[in-house]
């Protein structure tokens, strides 16, 4: 990705604009950054132990100097999302050379201040992105409502947007930041703690009753990473949108309920009330090794939820239900890179739309089991070792083209000087 690009999408997510002085500065020391590391990749692949020590006290030098300027602090939120990158890039070098290089000659003394230093590295990252998002969360809360508001929605809407970031742009690095840790998880971490990512509240819950005060005074998201695709949804209409919708999972893999123990079924949190058409929606079990499929969401909106469909990982779609007479028109909802649609947290009831759900939240979880084909090919592309290796990996064995990639890759490596 080229550094307009990089500079473009951080850009879109924090939605503030990152001065040109302080970016160009940042995308030199990445561009010096990568240029050591190629030739630390390089050494790595010649097998010559002395190179490959020199190389990697070069390379981290100079990491060490440049992890201090991408902490500026007049500008800690806007480039934290190039910290959290070059975060990754440097506890990539410290676990390969604890993990790998032990027996490259080392002073036991140099080796085992390495080993020390990946440790405290990933300690003090992960520590720095949480007080970056502390801090940005102090600033935004001089300005936070007071209340839910009217429609119990207002605090939930004002913190969504910073949650997304906060999760997407730092939390998520700063999970992988610690799992390189190569003391703590010597082996690959498969299943890492990712946060869910939420929509915003769509509809409105101003009916807030007894069974909803139970759980808060607004709208909030008690239902996190599940570990399972539900299996099916019932629902029970009147006038053709729902009063019941119970989300079904498998038993024992239902999401987190308000950070305690799992649940097996979902529903809206609000006084019961039955419904009178009944229809239950069966979530076809994801393929290929997947974990969840439901991979889009659309929605119309209005002062509750009138449509909503499911999208999923083959293409079809599924209508949990759409009220046609009153006509919005149908939005896709924003997904975050990388998640799938887990859970909704459904709220209140509309008394002036016949006592169905009011507000809904739609939440995002990743899938570890999910690894996307352009991300395994570029594993195999950058892999160490013999072609062999990485064969036994795909199954279905590898393309000339992709062998062809693998090569310039390589060689591309191998020119650096």
């Amino acid at each position: 990705m080229s550094g307009p690009d990089i500079r473009g999408q951080v850009e879109a997510l924090i939605n503030q604009k990152i001065e040109d002085a302080v970016f160009s500065l940042l995308k030199q020391k990445l561009n010096g950054i990568a240029d050591t590391l190629k030739l630390y990749v390089a050494a790595t692949s010649t097998g010559d132990t002395q190179n490959m020590m020199m190389q990697f006290v070069v390379t981290n030098t100079q990491m060490v100097a440049a992890g201090q300027e991408f902490r500026n602090p007049d500008f800690q939120w806007k480039v934290a999302p190039l910290f959290a990158i070059f975060a990754q890039l440097h506890m990539v070098l410290l676990r390969d050379v604890v993990l790998n290089g032990k027996d490259w000659s080392w002073n036991a003394k140099v080796y085992a201040s390495y080993v020390k230093l990946a440790t405290d590295t990933a300690q003090d990252y992960a520590k720095y992105l949480d007080d970056v998002s502390q801090a940005e969360r102090k600033r935004l809360a001089a300005q936070a409502p007071g209340s839910p508001g009217r429609h119990r929605t207002n605090l939930y809407n004002y913190w969504q947007p910073f949650e997304w970031k906060r999760v997407t742009l730092l939390s998520d690095f700063r999970i992988l930041v610690a799992a390189m840790d190569p003391v703590a998880h010597p082996d690959p971490v498969h299943d890492l703690p990712y946060e869910d990512v939420y929509s915003e509240a769509y509809g409105t819950a101003d009916d807030w009753d007894n069974t909803c005060r139970g759980w808060g005074e607004g709208v909030t998201t008690p239902f996190a990473r599940p570990l399972a695709n539900p299996s099916r949804i019932y629902v029970e209409y009147f006038n053709r949108t729902p009063r019941i919708v119970n989300v079904r999972y498998p038993a024992g893999l239902g999401p987190i309920v308000r950070g305690g123990k799992r649940g097996d079924v979902v529903g809206i949190t609000a006084d019961y009330k039955p419904g009178v058409e009944t229809q239950t929606v069966t979530i076809p079990a994801p393929v290929g090794g997947a974990r969840f499929n439901i991979v889009g969401v659309a929605i119309r909106r209005g002062s509750i939820p009138l449509a909503l469909v499911l999208k999923l990982a083959d293409g079809s779609a599924l209508t949990l239900w759409d009220r046609t007479d009153l006509y919005v028109p149908m939005e896709d909802v924003p997904v975050p890179s990388g998640r799938k649609l887990t859970t909704l947290t459904m709220w209140s009831r509309s008394r002036y739309y016949n006592s169905d759900l009011g507000c809904l939240v739609l939440g995002f979880s990743r899938d570890p089991d999910d690894v996307p084909q352009r991300t395994r090919d570029l594993l195999y592309i950058t892999a160490t070792g013999e072609d062999d290796n990485a064969r036994r990996v795909r199954s279905s064995g590898i393309s000339r083209s992709l062998q062809e990639r693998r090569e310039a890759y390589w060689a591309w490596v191998r020119s650096a000087r």
